[in-house]
């Protein structure tokens, strides 16, 4: 379907070519893109940025990224707009200077057009440095224009990184959510940080503010994509995977509820286009919305520039879940030994070269698309394990230990049937192991050990009902050094005439054990922490964090000592107000000597707090009454795991809602 016939820029066109993939070939096989041509990114400095009316004035940044002339990348920052995208543009960089138009439209959170901008460049060029104006227009319901004069330079590269430093899987450098030590420190207060750059490539939004089958037409402004993985780094390069909607398989509008049918298709959806003058790209967002399959994605960017060095493209294999809500897991890169190990939507691991993105290897072979009947719940673990030249992976009842030059299977060990496994890697003495624990709600946990050189197992016990009552395991386990330290719930028994049980009485408490070679033992519990949807946990220093409903608890990880706590009138608030305490889906990571958290991380809200990470201090640091806002389009992931924003030598990369972002979080930048 074709409604509008808006003219793009070949930028514009590359991005949309970018997000349909291989939107007209059948061909299943992996391929790669390297982008051409120099990077660089011009940094201009408007004496009177976008705003909504004349009675707010005041200077923006507007960052434009060139490949040799051609624009292929722009942010604004703080430009107070929810979602934002490019309609057209025609600007272009010369040994003279910028010239040229480009054209945003802005949207609201359910996709409805709120405002039209333009902003006209002529910018004079002397060797590097750039002087001129750009006339603005905007249109919200009245029409302003003015003109701001402009000057800036080309943005230098972040910088080299601590060759020590790297986040590599979800759980950081040691799996516990802890940053590499020795790093740099930290400001004090997060509104100091600097904002870097935004990615080239474009990242879709993740599901705590993607579209759903209820609002699809919030498509129009996020556009369609999907899958909630949390970046990675690893040698001076950031990965983040992703999956894009297939346009090669046509929508079944038959499967689609007739409810959403005669809106979403034929006459019901021209008059929907009609009422809310969509533009082409927007269309065809939307569109994409419905379509049953989708193609997996790996992007691989610069992190001194954000510049993408190569994207891999595997077609056809995930379903196209375009959801705001997913409660299950969702696959994060392992970065290793020269390889990137992705855990596809669809349970299989994608293999490619990290240097140079070449596809590697798939498991299992790939022979047809995934069933489209019933939504996916996502990999089983967050990440895979390498131990030594061995992958680990578990799907369905069985841990796999395959060659990591080929993906051959060396060995099979079979589990327990549960709908999630955590896999985590243990090292006792001289040697490493596989700890597996599975999770099913309502059942007891099993967990085991496993040698990654037969895939025999060691051990295996239940040891109570892992998690929470309600969700998956995600992020509440770790192993820190010989203990794990895991969320464990209780329930009161069930009343005998309605076998149901009283959910007010459950109770949620952290417990370690000691893992050893011939078994685990139990050494503590600590008391009732309750959750909010989603708890979390991270260990550094000896010191267990945990999070829960308006809470962060700080344990000794020997003991299980209460060694701290942060309350709920000690985090940013208002008098009176409950303010940014832990909620939903909470995210907390240990940089040196400071706890960064994310309070709430389903409801579109992206933020944080800091602390000092010291359980005898835990003083607020910055802003006593609000949470730090990064002043870019934000992004959450709807569910019980959290999208990890890497810290790596003092800077942090978040998953925003169009691309990747970095902050320089350094104290001496």
């Amino acid at each position: 379907m074709r409604l509008n016939n808006t003219r793009f820029s070949a930028t514009a066109m590359i991005a949309v070519l970018f997000c349909t993939a291989i939107a007209s070939a059948t061909d299943t096989n992996a391929h790669t893109e390297r982008p051409s041509g120099e990077y660089h990114v011009l940094r201009l400095e408007l004496s009177e940025g976008l705003r909504f009316d004349d009675d707010v004035q005041s200077s923006q940044i507007v960052n434009l990224a060139f490949r040799d002339e051609r624009l292929v990348n722009w942010w604004i920052i703080g430009h107070g707009w929810q979602a934002m995208h490019q309609q057209a543009e025609s600007v272009s960089l010369t040994e003279k200077g910028v010239d040229g138009d480009l054209s945003l439209r802005s949207y609201d959170g359910r996709g409805r057009l709120q405002n039209t901008a333009s902003l006209s460049f002529h910018i004079a060029r002397k060797g590097d440095t750039f002087d001129g104006t750009v006339n603005v227009k905007v249109a919200n319901g009245r029409k302003l224009a003015w003109e701001a004069t402009s000057h800036g330079s080309f943005l230098k590269p972040t910088g080299t990184f601590d060759s020590a430093a790297n986040w590599s899987s979800f759980a950081g450098p040691l799996g516990t959510l802890e940053a590499s030590k020795d790093g740099p420190a930290l400001v004090d207060d997060l509104a100091k940080s600097q904002p870097l750059w935004r990615s080239e490539s474009h990242v879709p939004v993740s599901y705590g503010n993607a579209a759903d089958d209820r609002y699809a037409t919030r498509a129009a402004g996020c556009r369609s994509g999907g899958g909630s993985s949390s970046p990675v780094y690893a040698d001076g390069v950031i990965y983040i995977g992703f999956y894009v909607p297939n346009r090669s398989v046509e929508t079944d509008w038959s499967k689609i509820h007739e409810s959403r049918r005669t809106v979403y298709s034929g006459e019901g959806f021209k008059k929907l286009v009609a009422e809310r003058k969509l533009i082409d790209v927007e269309v065809k967002a939307i569109e994409d919305h419905w379509l049953p399959l989708a193609d997996e994605v790996m992007v691989a960017m610069d992190a001194r520039t954000g510049a993408t060095l190569w994207r891999t493209t595997w077609p056809l294999r995930a379903y196209n879940l375009q959801t705001h809500k997913h409660r299950g897991t969702f696959g994060v890169p392992l970065v290793t030994a020269g390889k990137v190990f992705y855990p596809s939507f669809n349970n299989s691991l994608e293999v490619m070269d990290a240097k140079t993105g070449k596809p590697l290897w798939e498991f299992p072979k790939y022979n047809e698309p995934p069933q489209t009947k019933y939504w996916p719940k996502g990999p089983p673990s967050q990440s895979p394990l390498l131990i030594g030249d061995t992958v680990v992976w578990s799907i369905g009842d069985t841990t796999y230990g395959l060659a990591a030059d080929t993906g051959e299977v060396r060995w099979e060990n079979k589990t327990e049937r549960y709908k999630n496994h955590s896999l985590r890697e243990v090292k006792l003495g001289k040697r490493e192991f596989v700890f597996v624990a599975g999770h099913h709600h309502g059942h007891p946990s099993t967990v085991r050990l496993i040698d990654p050189i037969d895939g025999k197992t060691m051990w295996s016990q239940k040891i109570g009902t892992l998690g929470i009552y309600e969700g998956h395991f995600a992020n509440l386990l770790a192993v820190s050094g010989d203990k794990l330290v895991a969320y464990r719930y209780k329930s009161p028994p069930a009343d005998p005439k309605t076998n149901k049980i009283d959910k007010t009485k459950i109770t949620d408490h952290i417990n370690a054990w000691r893992l050893t070679e011939t078994g685990i033992e139990h050494l503590w519990e600590d008391g009732d922490l309750p959750p909010d949807e989603g708890p979390h946990l991270a260990i550094a220093g000896g010191v267990v964090y945990g999070v829960g409903q308006h809470l962060v608890r700080c344990l000794d990880l020997e003991n299980g000592k209460v060694l701290g706590e942060i309350t709920e009138g000690e985090f940013p608030h208002t008098e009176g107000q409950v303010g940014d305490a832990p909620r939903s889906n909470p995210l907390l990571m240990v940089a040196g000597d400071k706890l960064l958290l994310s309070p709430e991380g389903q409801h579109g809200n992206h933020g944080f707090v800091l602390f000092d990470s010291d359980p005898k201090k835990l003083t607020l640091l910055g802003d006593q009454q609000h949470k730090w806002v990064p002043p870019h389009a934000s992004t959450t992931a709807y569910g019980r795991q959290p999208i990890v924003n890497p810290i790596v030598d003092g800077r942090m990369f978040l998953r925003g809602g169009n691309g990747i972002y970095c902050y320089d979080l350094r104290q001496e930048q």
